[in-house]
């Protein structure tokens, strides 16, 4: 059976994604998905970020038109309401209260920034810390996100790749490490397909890289296939690519959530 869900699709009040819902919505059933949802990025407070992400006003906005469109597509195809947290160490009680506020369907957690304010993209080419701690920070965040009960997808697990700055072997080492706090979690871990239209990648690969996927299906991390789109022609990108590689890894089933529970069907 192909892979039947895409729960990362952004909308416009993210202010970086373009496209009536509704297109994302028509997409998906045009690809044959059985399952969507959407999870635009959450807001934050004091400004942070405030150019990439709903404002508070619009919360309560965007899960009624996403409770909405699950309804106006009743029986021809179910839609999630999905939220990406940004996790940001100090805020754990605001995202708490965010996160358990609104019938949620899932949680996708993402570290995007290096420190506590909110100043520094993870994957900043000019960043000012040295490759080797711009990988230390970023996936120091991620794991603190694991551990913080926060979350039930991490999202796109090795995006400060996406700098093109190249770690050494003591980089590279956090990698395994992050992945056991994932395992030991008993959280989810996405393959993000929006890299293989990032044209700053050295070559087309998701988030994490195909042999990192290969490391989480040998540790059992449960896995779902997300096409991160921030246009209705992203939904389901190469899909079919990331499912042959499933295949040939033994990799028989994918996780999908509902309530905040999580269940498998067989791939």
């Amino acid at each position: 059976m192909p892979i039947q869900t895409d729960y990362h699709m952004h909308t416009p009040l993210c202010q970086h994604a373009v496209g009536p819902l509704e297109a994302y919505v028509e997409r998906a059933i045009e690809l044959g998905l059985r399952e969507i949802g959407f999870s635009d990025h959450n807001p934050l407070p004091n400004g942070y970020g405030a150019n990439v992400r709903m404002k508070e006003s619009e919360l309560d906005y965007y899960v009624q038109r996403v409770l909405d469109l699950r309804f106006q597509y009743r029986g021809k195809i179910e839609i999630l309401l999905g939220l990406e947290m940004d996790f940001v160490e100090g805020l754990e009680n605001y995202l708490a209260e965010q996160t358990t506020r609104y019938p949620f369907d899932y949680i996708i957690g993402a570290v995007h920034y290096l420190d506590s304010q909110c100043r520094l993209g993870a994957w900043s080419r000019d960043c000012p810390y040295p490759v080797d701690e711009q990988y230390a920070r970023y996936f120091a965040g991620i794991r603190k996100l694991a551990q913080s009960g926060l979350c039930d997808i991490i999202a796109h697990f090795d995006v400060v790749k996406r700098s093109t700055r190249q770690p050494s072997e003591r980089g590279l080492s956090e990698i395994p490490v992050t992945l056991a706090e994932i395992k030991r979690a008993g959280i989810c871990m996405e393959i993000n397909t929006s890299g293989y239209r990032h044209p700053e990648l050295p070559e087309p690969q998701p988030y994490p890289t195909l042999p990192v996927v290969a490391e989480a299906i040998a540790l059992s991390i449960p896995l779902v296939v997300n096409s991160d789109s921030h246009a209705p022609e992203q939904v389901g990108l190469a899909f079919s690519g990331v499912e042959g590689f499933l295949h040939r890894n033994n990799c028989r089933q994918l996780a999908r959530f509902e309530r905040r529970q999580r269940s498998f069907y067989t791939l």
